[in-house]
Parts: C-alpha cells; structure tokens; sequence
C-alpha cells in the first residue's frame, strides 16, 4: 500500500508541476488574448465639420449639443464654454478646450 501511495504522489506530483509549467511548453507565438471590443467608430474624415470630429465627443455629447442648436464645428468654435458647459454638462475646461479644437479643425 506504501509503494502505491507513493507512485501516485510522483505521478501527481509531475502533473503538477507539467500543469503548472503548460505555458513554457506552449508557443508564446499564438496570443490567447482576444481582441479589445470596438465601442466607438473613426470619426468619418469627409464629413469634417461633424462635431465628432472633436477629441472627446462622442455620440452622447454629440446629441446633446444638436439640442442645444451647436450641430458642426464651425458653430462650436462660435460658441461660449459656458453655453457649450451647460448644454453638454461638462466642466468649462472642457468646453474651453473642445472650443480651441473646433477652432483649429475650422
């Protein structure tokens, strides 16, 4: 009965350590990570006086600011950071800084 206790601890005991050791002997070449999800796409480079096209605006932002009346970048640039801050419910050091954006990309 010993010897069969002992066969068994050194045949569990070398899977563990060849389990244990699995990603040594598998190719590090083949990733088994998935690609990260796409939630948001490219901005369409034609369309260029989309308000998307701003760093920060998304889809969300983007519907906000059509409510309020600012629907392309060239009335963005026109805009106040505090008319662009209330409308969109961000801080005036964002509205401030998509306010330079809009105006460099108009």
């Amino acid at each position: 009965m010993k010897r069969v206790a002992k066969v068994v601890g050194i045949v569990g005991g070398a899977i563990a350590i060849i389990w244990a050791m699995r990603d040594r002997f598998i190719s590090v070449a083949a990733s088994r990570e998935p690609e990260p999800p796409v939630f948001r796409a490219a901005p369409d480079p034609t369309h260029s006086s989309a308000i998307e096209t701003v760093d920060g605006i998304g889809p969300v932002l983007a519907g906000r600011l059509k409510d309020a009346g600012i629907d392309d970048v060239a009335k963005l640039a026109a805009a106040s950071p505090d008319t662009i801050a209330e409308a969109a419910g961000v801080s005036g050091a964002r509205a401030r800084a998509w306010i330079e954006q809009a105006r460099s990309l108009a």
